[in-house]
């Protein structure tokens, strides 16, 4: 198992399929990088014991990978760690070595073909996300690009997690958010302004040939989510990337809001808590 640094961050995650395999995020969050057999992406949080596995593979010539339960063995023997997260396509074993399948979460990830959509938003399949976008633009909604988190962002990002309950690796990501964005050169921020107040922003990095929007905040107004989503895919087009990812469906209500916007389900995704007995 190889200990990953800050200049081989953005060579792997270029390898990677979709924000599972931000690693430039998911080093200042969930510890230190690591990769199993140039396939898998490990981080080891020493402070707290953890171990977050990511088992989907990167992008490979030869298209050969290591096994994942042997991944996570391998990890085990080199960290002991108090407890464990996996993610991975499948379901994996309820008990791996002395650990414990304690909690079990399944999602997709979603993505916007973008070669497919017509950012013109022209037809009778677009009549819904046109109105959306027209209401945002008589609203007057602005978009400007940048990369300094304000007080403003703070207080966008605060308000807007305090409508909800969210797990435990969710606030983890929220908190270092900063660390993220300052450590990490080619992470962009999508501000959105009304009357030069800001009113949400989207945070957009990069894997290959994918765009990817791993974490936004939006408060309470009107077309808004919908504004961003449309700037951000004309920026993807723009920049002759192939598939916006748009995240994982999280609810009900935020999965019916990603297929209006044509986004298909690219990766199933099983989340696995284990803890040692």
């Amino acid at each position: 198992m190889k200990r990953l640094f800050h200049n081989d961050l953005s060579r792997y995650q270029k390898r990677g399929n979709f924000d599972e395999h931000l690693i430039t995020l998911n080093s200042q969050v969930y510890g230190d990088p690591y990769i199993y057999e140039d396939a898998y992406i490990v981080y080891h949080d020493a402070l707290s014991k953890t171990l977050w596995l990511t088992l989907f593979e990167l992008k490979s010539k030869d298209m050969v990978y290591a096994d994942k339960i042997e991944c996570v063995k391998a990890a085990i023997a080199k960290f002991k760690p108090a407890k464990m997260l996996t993610s991975s396509a499948e379901k994996l074993d309820s008990k791996i070595e002395e650990y414990i399948c304690q909690n079990m979460f399944y999602d997709r990830d979603y993505q916007i073909k973008l070669e497919d959509f017509d950012e013109q938003l022209r037809g009778g399949s677009y009549a819904d996300l046109r109105y959306r976008v027209n209401n945002a633009a008589r609203r007057g909604y602005k978009l400007k690009t940048g990369r300094d988190l304000t007080p403003a962002h703070s207080y966008v990002c605060a308000l807007h997690i305090s409508k909800r309950e969210y797990n435990l690796w969710d606030y983890q990501l929220f908190l270092r958010l900063g660390n993220y964005v300052r450590n990490c050169r080619q992470v962009k921020l999508f501000n959105v302004l009304l009357n030069d107040v800001l009113i949400g922003f989207d945070v957009v990095d990069f894997l290959g040939n994918v765009i990817a929007t791993p974490v936004g905040f939006c408060l309470d107004y009107p077309s808004l989510a919908d504004f961003l989503m449309h700037e951000e895919i004309l920026y993807a087009k723009q920049q002759g990337f192939e598939w916006l990812d748009i995240g994982w469906a999280c609810n009900q209500g935020l999965e019916e809001f990603k297929k209006k916007w044509k986004a298909v389900s690219r990766f199933n995704v099983c989340l696995q808590e284990y803890r040692c007995t």
